[in-house]
């Protein structure tokens, strides 16, 4: 009973703050629904799509709390008040921790990706998704409660008090049906909004959603909590156990719906059995329609980037991106007719004029500058009336969105930048295109539209870490992927082997790029705990963190002066990457280059004169330098080079070939021919090496993963320790201290996904 009064008056005063208190003679907020809940204030009851879901009445009042000022902060000493009479003795804290634990549970909601609730540090908590409310219909007085109300009144002044009776309750109803009028409208501008709950939060990885034709269920691929092997699964929306497709030791990803729903179409990635297959969307046998040239080392690429395969709206095509041979690098977009199998090519990338040359665009976000191995055209998509294809282009870390007229004909360029384009999908009036965009590991994602006719793109209130949008009608789902990079060290002994791990600077965000001060007692770092990444800098024991930099963009790869009194970085500040510095002390930036071309990765000489960079100036990633202070740069590599390190005697300059060329290479400094050094430095690794006197230390992914020492003079190698957990493709990962007695390096603790689900999106 003390519940339901409890829950009559949160619900007046949820009323009165939506404005439905203004109505005379009007009921009162009854239902609050988001997602897929709701929540009757008058029973206290919490419902899921109709079914009573158990909450204790503490748990339940929180809720009520939250749900009185959605988007507010709710202090716990709110709460406290709220919950307890002054003259309660418990102990608070816990016991709201374990309300909040209790409404999380029942929401299925989880405090590091909320959904519905959200913790603010040391202040309390928030209600973050859109409401619905619904209030009960107002209720006029009937004909009877008229005739009672009149026969009390004076018969000598029936008429005149008649009349103004008339007349008033003419007025009043005038008054009711505007307000009703108002408030229905504003009532269905609510309904309207986008709510959005988690569709799948399995453990695991899970990528590539696709939506069915009726928008009822989900198709996506996911490795069931753990292994390297992914399944294709399918669930109806707003249920919890998938139904399971296929289950082969391989790749498989990027379900594609048959327009009448009884088909999925998919590719596979396995050695020998790469391909084209389609299989009944309700589980049955599996046909191969098509084999590709998709290698098995590509699987990495494919559920952070790129798809595969689009299903037209007729039925009688599928669109699919391949290589036309094993010699060509770029991927192009075939069209295969559903019947007869064969395949006509859509695009050729790079061979007609112009087609890499496209800036990036300034209103969308410079993130890390990324190249694949596989360059071309990628996630192909149909439009809703099945005449135009759009898909994305890769080429040196740019990318660019375009579309093409299914009968074939001129390509019409949308958008580039230097951000992965991270999937496509058309809005239901085939008038915009929705998109991904995000840096490497979907740091820094989100999700962005775009006219189908090209200008400039819009980002969307919600998704933040999406990527991968599906949309069915109004239904819209997407992945939000997040990672944890941390940063480890090791003691190293005479002989080179390392001692037990341990991890030194570490947070729920991505810490990556370390390196010591030439002294040892300072580590330079970049972080995205702020939100974005920064340089950070701490003692050399991981403790007392302090922010350097504040650009809100993404910059990194902070590299100290021989002196230790300057830290160079790179920054997207000023819309594409240039190289800074500043003092290691704080204090104002210094921007030392200022050319439209993008500039990563500096590092100093050992004199202090120099700093080297990567740029793409000439075309492509070659090693550069310019004077400390700025001013020209001079071309040091010709033949690639990307991450530029200068020997202890200034002879040579060592550098990684760059995100898509393997190898460590040496050239000297004095010029000459460059000469290779280490060539199982995988592409993408680059950051993965440091040098030292006699040696390299490096990242050797061909069995386990594990640092390995390559002795300059013997040019042997031996392994020195293997990594716990996998390392992080472009990142800046390894270093060593000055005495070369402790070792840095950067891995990945965690990779989470989820599937989100937008319902009312427009």
């Amino acid at each position: 009973m003390e519940s339901r009064i409890r829950a009559r008056k949160c619900s007046a005063r949820l009323s009165d703050n939506t404005g439905a208190g203004a109505v005379a003679g009007a009921n009162i907020t009854r239902w609050v629904r988001f997602g897929i809940f709701e929540v009757d204030l008058l029973s206290g009851e919490l419902r899921r799509d109709g079914v009573k879901v158990k909450l204790q009445e503490q748990p339940f009042q929180v809720l009520a709390t939250l749900l009185e000022r959605p988007g507010d902060v709710v202090t716990r000493e709110e709460l406290q008040k709220k919950l307890w009479p002054a003259d309660t003795f418990v102990d608070f804290d816990h016991s709201i921790n374990a309300a909040i634990r209790r409404l999380r549970d029942a929401l299925g909601d989880s405090a590091e990706t909320p959904v519905f609730v959200e913790t603010v540090a040391r202040r309390g908590y928030r209600f973050i998704a859109p409401l619905e409310l619904q209030q009960s219909a107002i209720v006029l007085p009937s004909m009877e409660d008229r005739r009672r109300r009149e026969s009390f009144q004076v018969r000598p002044r029936q008429s005149s008090l008649a009349k103004r009776s008339t007349v008033l309750s003419a007025l009043t109803i005038g008054v009711l049906a505007l307000l009703l009028v108002y408030y229905s409208r504003s009532f269905r501008g609510q309904l309207q909004q986008p709510v959005i709950t988690p569709a799948l939060t399995n453990i695991g990885e899970k990528y590539t959603p696709s939506l069915s034709p009726d928008g009822q269920h989900l198709a996506f691929s996911w490795n069931g909590g753990s292994g390297p092997h992914f399944s294709l699964y399918v669930k109806v929306l707003g249920t919890e156990e998938p139904l399971r497709l296929t289950r082969q030791d391989s790749i498989d990803f990027d379900p594609a719906w048959s327009p009448d729903g009884r088909y999925i179409a998919f590719c596979r990635i396995s050695q020998g059995e790469s391909g084209i297959y389609v299989i009944p969307a309700m589980g049955g046998a599996e046909r191969r329609l098509r084999k590709t040239l998709w290698e098995e080392r590509e699987s990495y690429e494919i559920f952070w980037y790129a798809g595969r395969l689009a299903w037209s709206p007729d039925g009688n095509y599928l669109a699919f991106s391949d290589r036309a041979s094993r010699d060509e690098p770029a991927l192009s977009m075939y069209l295969m007719s559903f019947e007869s199998l064969d395949a006509r090519r859509l695009t050729s990338p790079f061979l007609s004029a112009g087609a890499e040359a496209h800036e990036s665009s300034p209103e969308q976000p410079a993130m890390a500058f990324v190249s694949l191995r596989s360059r071309g055209d990628v996630n192909p998509e149909f439009s809703p009336d099945g005449k135009t294809l759009a898909f994305a282009r890769v080429s040196r870390g740019v990318q660019a969105i375009y579309t093409i007229p299914i009968p074939g004909g001129p390509e019409r360029h949308l958008i580039s930048g230097r951000a992965f384009n991270w999937g496509l999908a058309w809005t239901g009036d085939g008038r915009n295109i929705v998109f991904g965009s995000a840096g490497w590991l979907a740091t820094d994602a989100s999700l962005w539209k775009i006219s189908a006719h090209g200008g400039q793109p819009e980002r969307l209130q919600f998704g933040d870490e999406g990527v991968q949008p599906s949309i069915r009608g109004s239904k819209l789902v997407y992945v939000r992927q997040r990672a944890n990079l941390n940063i480890w060290m090791r003691r190293l002994d005479a002989s080179r082997h390392a001692g037990s791990p341990h991890r030194l600077i570490a947070s729920t965000r991505m810490e990556s790029g370390p390196q010591f001060s030439p002294d040892g007692s300072q580590i330079a770092f970049e972080s995205t705990r702020s939100g974005t990444y920064e340089v950070w800098m701490c003692q050399s024991n991981g403790t007392g963190p302090i922010q350097l930099t504040r650009f809100n963009s993404h910059t990194g790869t902070p590299r100290w002066s021989a002196d230790g009194r300057q830290i160079a970085f790179d920054s997207r500040a000023a819309g594409n990457a240039d190289i800074y510095a500043l003092g290691s002390e704080g204090g104002p930036t210094r921007r030392l280059t200022s050319e439209p071309s993008g500039e990563v990765v500096p590092n100093w000489s050992g004199d202090g004169r120099w700093i080297y960079f990567a740029s793409d100036r000439s075309g492509g990633w070659e090693i550069w330098k310019m004077a400390s202070s700025g001013g020209s740069a001079v071309q040091v590599t010709h033949q690639g080079g990307f991450a530029a390190v200068e020997s202890s005697d200034g002879r040579f300059v060592y550098y990684a070939k760059g995100p898509t060329l393997p190898g460590i290479w040496r050239i000297p400094t004095s010029g000459g021919d460059e000469e290779e050094i280490v060539g199982s430095l995988e592409p993408g690794y680059w950051g993965y090496w440091a040098l030292v006197d006699d040696g390299i230390y490096y990242l050797d992914t061909r069995a386990q993963p594990a640092i390995t020492f390559f002795d300059l003079k013997s040019r042997r190698t031996w392994r020195a320790f293997d990594l716990e957990n996998p390392p992080a493709r472009e990142a800046p990962g390894l270093a060593l201290s000055s005495d070369k007695k402790t070792i840095l390096y950067t891995q990945i603790d965690g990779l989470t996904s989820d599937v989100i689900l937008v319902d009312n999106f427009r």
